[in-house]
């Protein structure tokens, strides 16, 4: 019965999410995916910083926010995407087999969330968070976007995968 117990208590403690919390004065930092097939629409410059509350993952309420900073060049201001864009649930995939999709090895949960650009005009995205087993989160951003090759920025498709360690302060941006 005790060997049950130990057994029980320690698979609850696999499964436990609470550890990829931030604290205050963490984030999780870290920079967009290099290859041109885990890029669409973003610059190789941009960096993202995510806090989250992990224990929220599964609520009604945000679990964290996200920043994004690209610098500027002789041709492009500094641009910010997300300047702490809420993680949104998305309530009606609480009853959907969505919910429990799987990433692959290495992955201990994955989250889907609707996230909003910073400009008012620009289209949600889908930001998809994976909780990986060497501590670290994968944000992979994707918004299906406009078919017209002049549609404004605001409205062009989307896909990047951010690979984020957590660290003290604020990213450096």
């Amino acid at each position: 019965m005790l060997a049950q117990l130990l057994v029980a208590g320690t698979a609850a403690g696999c499964n436990d999410v609470a550890r990829f919390s931030t604290s205050p004065g963490e984030a999780y930092c870290g920079a967009i995916t290099l290859g041109s097939p885990f890029r669409e629409g973003l610059s190789p410059r941009v960096q993202m910083r995510l806090t989250l509350d992990a224990t929220r993952l599964d609520g009604d309420e945000s679990p964290g926010r996200l920043w994004t900073f690209e610098a500027a060049t002789q041709t492009r201001p500094e641009r910010r995407l997300f300047d702490g864009a809420a993680l949104r649930p998305i309530p009606p995939l609480a009853h959907d087999p969505l919910s429990q999709f799987e990433m692959g090895d290495g992955r201990e949960r994955n989250t889907l969330f609707a996230v909003s650009p910073s400009e008012p005009t620009a289209e949600s995205m889908l930001a998809f968070l994976s909780l990986r087993s060497d501590g670290g989160v994968e944000v992979r951003l994707v918004r299906a976007g406009s078919e017209d090759p002049t549609a404004d920025e605001g409205r062009r498709p989307i896909f990047g995968m951010f690979s984020l360690v957590r660290r003290e302060g604020q990213c450096g941006f």
